[in-house]
């Protein structure tokens, strides 16, 4: 028996040897279990990103960390920005229904700390109060793919929690509300399976986390911390995209394997980034950053080539833009400053990009 044994790791270690350095089996191995498919049949630049031929999706991998790009005019990639609402309140935490019909959002009354759930046509009517959360609601964070389920933040007294509201019934259920640490801010994986979120305990930074639909199999999601709010998964499901402050307070872009290795800088600049978004086809990131000076909706592809401001001087610091199902339009909170220059509360807005960007 341990002849055999010695054999067995004789050959283990001789296989190890001539795997190529570029090889990654944990990656598609992993990939295949979680999304219970076939997995990626074809990778592109594995140091940078990732393509599924079959489906045209594409992922930012590990790599090293990607250039700041150049910074080219946003007239190729952009048609307009509407703002869908205008009201003294302040509307924010816009989401996405899963057909891209509607648009679900919060309202917080002047002198008033509690939100209240609202949800409108995408083109701005048909404004109705739905009452989700209503009470103790903090904000909404977003919408499972096949559209059945809103994941948001319940704020008892100073302790926020992740609640799942069902759309279908109206029943809402607690996913992680543990008395003992603040979570907050989470993000469905495209496949509907696992949520990302924010969580912070007393006296320590945000950190990244994740846990199952159900509530099961919660964990810290790589060393990260001072982690922001927005969040978002690659269209694959391989990884996740968030920001977090380094040791100089600057906050910058990261992905990380939803299993928790390949935790990778993506940007690191001077200045800030955060609320990532992935367009839905995996090839642009929309992010907030004050690169400009003050905060706006940047673009960037995910090669880290080109870069371009959306929006001027128009944002709220804590908008997290959200892409249309279809990819055409991101919907964000800001202010309408050019109708009314003493503006303070935010709006709802959207940006709707051209339908073939073009950016040579």
């Amino acid at each position: 028996m341990k002849e055999v044994l010695k054999d067995f790791c004789s050959l283990l270690f001789i296989v190890i040897l001539v795997l190529p350095v570029e090889a990654v089996p944990n990656e598609l191995s992993e990939y295949g279990n979680f999304t219970e498919e076939s997995g990626l049949n074809k990778t592109s630049n594995a140091s940078r990103y990732y393509l599924d031929s079959d489906s045209g999706l594409i992922c930012v991998a590990a790599g090293k960390t990607a250039d700041s790009g150049e910074i080219v005019s946003a007239d190729g990639l952009m048609e307009e920005i509407t703002f869908l609402t205008d009201s003294p309140e302040s509307e924010i935490s816009p989401v996405w229904t899963a057909d891209g019909a509607h648009i679900l959002y919060t309202v917080k009354r002047n002198n008033s700390d509690n939100l209240e759930s609202y949800r409108m046509r995408a083109n701005g009517s048909e404004i109705e109060r739905i009452g989700i959360g209503d009470g103790n609601l903090a904000g909404f964070s977003d919408i499972n793919p096949n559209g059945t389920e809103l994941i948001f933040t319940k704020s008892i007294g100073s302790q926020p929690d992740l609640y799942l509201a069902n759309l279908e019934n109206g029943t809402v259920v607690p996913l992680a509300d543990d008395p003992h640490v603040s979570e907050y801010w989470g993000s469905w994986c495209r496949l509907g399976k696992k949520i990302t979120y924010t969580q912070e305990s007393a006296g320590t930074p945000s950190q990244l986390w994740i846990i199952d639909r159900d509530g099961n199999n919660k964990f810290r999601l790589g060393t990260s911390e001072n982690v922001g709010t927005g969040k978002d998964w690659c269209p694959l499901g391989l990884r996740v995209i968030y920001s977090a402050k380094d040791s100089k307070e600057t906050s910058d872009l990261w992905v990380i394997d939803f299993y928790g290795t390949n935790q990778i800088r993506l940007t690191d600049t001077s200045y800030n980034e955060w609320n990532p978004s992935f367009s839905p086809n995996g090839k642009w990131i929309a992010y907030i950053s004050d690169e400009s000076g003050s905060p706006d909706i940047w673009l960037r592809d995910i090669k880290g080539n080109y870069r371009a401001r959306l929006t001027n001087n128009i944002v709220s610091p804590d908008s997290v833009p959200k892409w249309s199902p279809d990819g055409l339009k991101i919907v964000f909170a800001g202010y309408s400053r050019e109708s009314n220059p003493e503006v303070s509360g935010s709006d709802i807005a959207v940006i709707k990009l051209v339908s073939a960007p073009n950016i040579s």
